[in-house]
């Protein structure tokens, strides 16, 4: 069963990498707390979240990155500190339903570590929601839409296009359900994919995971195979869950903020 109104939801924020492709700002400034229609883009993101209702969050940083992560464990957990120190009277946005903890990833570098670290801190509850903090929605709020039971994973797609494939992890899909998962494929493989699938059977994966319990123990248990990259990813391990057990699909079609994508040229 779906968390009731007063039981916590867990959410893990995937926020190990040091942003390499921004690293302009990332050396001295997190990505996810660059800023987006005028505020943090953390803040965005956990406003999303908050909506669930009461969420235990633990967001997982770069280890580069802990002397800034004990500052702002304290403001996010008191959304009205600052306002309380100068003297204004204005209200926060952000609820204060949610909790959230920062915590230095630890084990091999990957999104996978990420979210088991979050999974151990929070006491590997019955479902984990996975929001990876450089992905922001302004216009949407998937989280929402990956509501469900408990046992239930899923995640959240948008609709396929040739261009976006190459830096994307590219669904295989079949009646709103996950086949398999190809990341970044190259041209002539994302040509195959079409043929063999139809370009409708394709969508392109977004940062937001619903993960079942089910899905978390497999995690756990999960080894690269061999002749892939050392580097584990979440986005082929659930390709290969998904070859036993249902991982459901939930469409959007707004546009997502990169917070990690390079800056544009210079003129």
């Amino acid at each position: 069963m779906e968390s009731t109104e007063d039981e916590p939801y867990f959410a893990a924020i995937a926020a190990g990498g040091l942003g390499t492709r921004r690293s302009d700002w990332s050396r001295y400034l997190p990505k996810e707390y660059f800023p987006v229609e005028g505020r943090p883009g953390i803040v965005l993101l956990l406003e999303e979240v908050a909506e669930l209702g009461n969420v235990q969050a633990a967001m997982v940083h770069h280890p580069y990155y802990s002397p800034f992560a004990a500052w702002a464990s304290r403001v996010l957990n008191m959304p009205d500190a600052y306002d309380r120190m100068t003297g204004a009277a204005r209200p926060t946005r952000t609820s204060t339903r949610i909790s959230v903890d920062l915590i230095a990833q630890h084990g091999p570098y990957s999104d996978i570590t990420s979210v088991l670290n979050a999974d151990d801190h929070l006491g590997r509850p019955g479902a984990l929601y996975v929001l990876y903090s450089d992905n922001l929605y302004p216009d949407a709020n998937p989280v929402r839409l990956l509501r469900g039971s408990a046992a239930e994973t899923a995640v959240i797609a948008r609709p396929y296009t040739r261009d976006q494939a190459a830096r994307r992890g590219v669904l295989v899909c079949d009646n709103g359900y996950v086949l398999r998962v190809v990341e970044k494929p190259d041209g002539p493989t994302a040509q195959e994919l079409e043929t063999r699938h139809g370009s409708g059977n394709l969508a392109l994966l977004e940062g937001r995971v619903r993960a079942g319990r089910a899905f978390l123990d497999y995690l756990h248990a999960y080894r690269c195979p061999r002749g892939t990259a050392d580097e584990p990813k979440l986005s082929l391990a659930l390709s290969s869950y998904a070859q036993t057990a249902p991982v459901r699909i939930r469409r959007i079609d707004t546009p997502v903020t990169d917070l990690g994508a390079p800056l544009p040229s210079a003129c």
